[in-house]
């Protein structure tokens, strides 16, 4: 249906017109960042420790899974507690490193080595692919493996409890680094505090994310969007979503919100095309503060790569009550389509774009952080170099839903998946994501994700999207800061007839401009 946009809308113009696995209890490890006494820069992220066991399935929304077996038999351990993330920054000099973790500070040190000569994959190189000692050294625990790093050892030999068939209660984990700098050998010791997950405060909610595909070309498509849209309002409204998420809400806006029962929170609708944005929030008995909408400062396609330059694309930043006193950063992004260089840029620049953005309101104000929308990329492809990763995981530390829920955390290897011969879209690593992080002392875990295909009585999709539905629970620490920030709730207005004109003016200039590509267009069309 997308690839006759350009040319449907270029009619227009000329007329004038988005499994299971059980969450049990635990301890949380809130995130922190400061400096050793030698000028070390740590960052460690939140983590998990589960009371019990369990077996690692991946089940989709098709019904088959993948069962993973440790050393140990049928049992893993748990994901998070394996994915205990860390960022060490060592002095420019540094030549050799060595982490440990203890559970008394004073014996049983366990850990790995990081040794330039064996190793020196993680220092800065020169120009000439040489290892850089004259620069700082950045070091991020997703770097290396779960099988290279012995802190499984350090898992299984003293946190497990085998009476009780889970883990033994401790309120702090134990670090030691020992680096060799400019020859000369230090030595730091720091700890991280652990909450206690069941008595810590605790608040749930269920967030969707959904391209509706309410793109207005029903009568040349052969495709009822307005029956579609009804039936996605009331698919949003019957399954107890907290927060629903939206791109490609256009000119059938009436249609979905009209069936959408509960909501009593919306943001402001944007119109239909040209001039509108396809983004909306709506949320059940959860005020919506500060919304603001941000246009990408680059973008790809007029008569060819998805035409994205027709429509203001980009994101919608909210800041959500989600109760208790807990309040979120919420976005909503539309990314570029297609695959071509342009487009690929494109999605590259707006990544950064979005990072800066998240990077700028939260050091203002420190609050949990969810990201949500059509992001148009994988990560199983690594485009244009892992500039998702790159962007918003490792600079923007933001993590992945259903990479940390189904894929064990690993970022990079998704080969059970690939193998099992269902296509990403809609079903594993799809387009359709959410992302996240904590901040002001509240911790962020997930407790469910799944893709749903949202059909009409005669099981077919009425979008060419599938739902990304996840649950997030919020768990406050004892560095919970309370939001001192002068919130608004922003007056729902709609683009009025002048901007809707100027658009509709603005589209024209640019379809005239690239006329070229109609040809082009057209084979393609038939």
């Amino acid at each position: 249906m997308k690839k006759v946009f350009c040319l449907i809308l270029t009619l227009i113009i000329t007329l004038g017109s988005f499994c299971y696995v059980p969450f049990s209890s635990g301890i949380i490890a809130h995130a922190k960042s400061f400096e050793t006494e030698n000028g070390v820069q740590v960052e460690t992220a939140p983590f998990l420790y589960k009371s019990t066991l369990y077996q690692m399935e991946f089940p989709s929304h098709q019904s088959y899974e993948i069962k993973e077996k440790s050393a140990e038999g049928d049992y893993a351990i748990s994901r998070e507690l394996n994915d205990l993330s860390y960022t060490f920054v060592f002095p420019a000099g540094t030549t050799k490193i060595e982490c440990h973790l203890s559970l008394d500070g004073e014996t049983n040190w366990r850990g790995f080595n990081i040794n330039s000569t064996d190793n020196p994959s993680f220092w800065p190189k020169d120009a000439n692919g040489n290892v850089d000692y004259s620069q700082p050294l950045t070091f991020k625990r997703n770097e290396i493996t779960a099988e290279r790093d012995e802190y499984g050892v350090l898992y299984r030999d003293y946190l497990k409890d085998k009476d009780v068939n889970g883990f033994k209660n401790y309120d702090k984990i134990y670090w030691r680094l020992t680096y060799t700098c400019n020859e000369e050998i230090f030595r730091d010791y720091f700890d991280i505090n652990l909450y206690d997950y069941d008595t810590a405060e605790k608040h749930t909610l269920k967030a969707v994310n959904f391209n509706v595909a309410g793109l207005p070309f029903a009568a040349l498509t052969g495709t009822d969007v307005a029956a579609n849209q009804k039936i996605a309002g009331k698919y949003l409204s019957q399954n107890n979503f907290d927060i629903v998420a939206v791109q490609e809400d256009f000119g059938y806006h009436k249609q979905l919100v009209d069936n959408m029962n509960g909501f009593s929170h919306m943001t402001s609708h944007t119109g239909g095309i040209p001039g509108g944005d396809g983004l909306n929030i709506f949320t059940k008995n959860m005020p919506i503060y500060n919304e603001t909408r941000v246009t990408w400062n680059e973008a790809c396609g007029i008569l060819s790569d998805g035409s994205d330059e027709l429509t203001p694309k980009g994101f919608v930043y909210s800041v959500i009550d989600v109760g208790n006193g807990i309040y979120v950063d919420f976005y909503n992004l539309h990314a570029d389509a297609y695959g071509g260089e342009g487009s690929i840029a494109a999605r590259t620049s707006q990544y950064k774009q979005l990072a800066e953005f998240i990077q700028a309101r939260s050091a203002e104000n420190d609050r949990p952080v969810i990201v949500t929308g059509d992001f148009n990329n994988y990560m199983h492809t690594h485009e244009d170099d892992g500039a998702l990763y790159k962007t918003l995981y490792l600079e923007c530390g933001l993590k992945d839903a259903w990479i940390e829920f189904h894929n064990n955390g690993d970022y990079f290897n998704l080969y059970n998946w690939h193998i099992t011969g269902l296509p990403a879209w809609g079903n594993w690593d799809s387009v359709e994501r959410f992302m996240y992080k904590p901040g002001g002392g509240v911790d962020v875990v997930i407790s469910d994700f799944r893709y749903v295909e949202v059909c009409n009585d005669n099981s077919e999709a009425v979008s060419d999207h599938s739902s990304a539905e996840c649950e997030f629970t919020f768990i406050k620490t004892a560095d919970f800061v309370e939001n001192t920030q002068e919130l608004q709730i922003t007056e729902k207005t709609e683009n009025n007839f002048v901007y809707q004109l100027k658009w509709i003016f603005k589209a024209l200039i640019m379809v005239l401009s690239d006329i070229g590509n109609l040809p082009e267009l057209l084979k393609e069309l038939v």
